[in-house]
């Protein structure tokens, strides 16, 4: 067994990494799947119990029981949003608004991607399919359309529960993240633009029979506690760092203030809008990313637990592994975030799997330009991996409805995939360079 003990880090790392997506193609669920091949991993390291030990209290730490309590009121908040029907009459709203069929089938997805659900772009898919009533666009194209546009906001948008996670490991002030992340929103519209709406039908204006079966709508009945929680995450993210609370956990107060505020203004709306939201705190949806995040989390601690002589942990044994084959640093921090998007098919899979390596590597109090340059390259890597992933749900769905086999829409979607790499590998650069 010495010689089992005795394998390269690196290859106890990829065997896990293989282990969470054989057991999630097997039908065990992710955040399972997660959990065991971090509980597998530290016993592998022979730390035994005594790592098992460490692992418990570094998921015990007050930043991980805040986060799990953040996204789960994060739930709520869009739970209760779509309850009350704000959701519904903001689609309206643009919809009514937007002439062209182009814009129109880009935007619909959009706003709905602006209010995370999980299988949302099934939310979306039935808007892109009114909009293409004629049936003119390819069912390939339309998964396509549907898919990309719906995910352009997650870089940096604070409602997605990957993005917190992200802030989390980073230590980021929100501030900050969203900065340097908003220019890989643009990125990715751009290479959609050019990409995945490439070669539509001529474009025709959206009828006025069309626009008069939508009827009124507000968006700011969404946009107003979607504004008010950004404003106040945001704001107190820059506040309560000066009052000696460290960045990371500023973050999250910021963003628990933010929800508890907004899930207010939302419920105080209407007795019928606080039902829904109450059912899924309880709901089999809640206890699934809530399992989801434990293994996340543990997985995390596992790379950190003493595996080697000297307090060496897995992710420093690693990278002396790395150093030894040759293989450049830029190479690891775009793979690792990759092929974890692609293993796990969710933000939070491949932040929570990939983030505590790749910021090992830089060392304990990397300067701000490091750190930046790493997060959005890091991230966007990840994010593309997740985007190209077979088992990402939304594309799934999107499939599914449409009638078409995921796999015929890469085609559309590999070119602004790379329009997003390579964006974020010019990005990384500057920051690097002039923060």
């Amino acid at each position: 067994m010495a010689w089992l003990l005795a394998l390269p880090a690196t290859l106890k790392i990829l065997v896990a990494f293989v282990g969470i997506l054989v057991a999630h193609r097997l039908g065990v669920s992710l955040g399972l799947s997660i959990l065991g091949s971090a509980l597998f991993l530290t016993l592998w390291t022979g730390a035994g119990t005594h790592g098992l030990g460490l692992q418990l209290s570094a998921f015990l730490g007050a930043e991980n029981l805040l986060l799990i309590l953040d996204i789960v009121l994060l739930i709520q908040f869009i739970e209760a949003l779509s309850a009350g029907g704000r959701i519904a009459r903001s689609v309206e709203a643009l919809k009514r608004r937007l002439h062209s069929q182009r814009m129109t089938l880009a935007g619909l997805p959009a706003l709905v991607g602006l209010l995370p659900m999980p299988g949302g772009a099934l939310f979306s898919a039935p808007l892109v399919a009114t909009i293409d009533s004629e049936n003119r666009i390819p069912p390939a194209q339309k998964v396509a359309i549907n898919y990309w546009f719906r995910h352009i906001w997650e870089y940096w948008w604070p409602l997605y529960p990957g993005v917190i996670l992200a802030i989390r490991y980073s230590g980021l002030p929100i501030a900050t993240f969203l900065m340097i992340q908003l220019p890989l929103t643009l990125a990715s519209i751009a290479g959609g633009r050019l990409f995945v709406l490439r070669g539509l039908p001529p474009e025709r204006s959206i009828s006025e029979a069309d626009q008069a079966s939508v009827g009124e709508g507000n968006l700011a009945a969404t946009l107003g506690p979607v504004g008010l929680l950004v404003t106040i995450s945001i704001v107190g993210s820059l506040a309560l760092p000066g009052l000696g609370i460290p960045s990371s956990l500023a973050s999250l107060l910021a963003m628990l203030a933010g929800l508890v505020l907004s899930c207010g203004w939302v419920l105080l709306a209407g007795e019928r809008s606080l039902r829904r939201p109450l059912r899924l705190a309880f709901s089999k949806v809640t206890g699934s990313l809530v399992l989801l995040l434990v293994g996340i989390q543990v997985f995390s601690a596992a790379l950190q637990v003493p595996a080697g002589a000297a307090g060496a942990t897995l992710v420093s044994l690693m990278r002396d592994d790395l150093f030894t084959l040759g293989v450049p640093i830029l190479a690891v921090m775009m793979l690792v975030p990759f092929l974890s998007g692609v293993v796990t098919g969710v933000a939070m899979g491949y932040v929570g799997a990939s983030f505590p390596l790749v910021f090992a590597l830089l060392g304990t109090h990397a300067p701000l330009n490091q750190v930046a340059a790493t997060t959005s390259l890091a991230y966007a890597c990840g994010y593309m991996g997740m985007m190209l992933s077979p088992i990402h749900i939304c594309f799934v769905v999107t499939g599914q409805y449409f009638k078409s086999s995921p796999f015929r829409s890469y085609r559309f979607l590999l070119g602004p995939a790379v329009v997003v790499i390579v964006a974020a590998l010019v990005l990384s650069a500057a920051y690097y360079r002039f923060l």
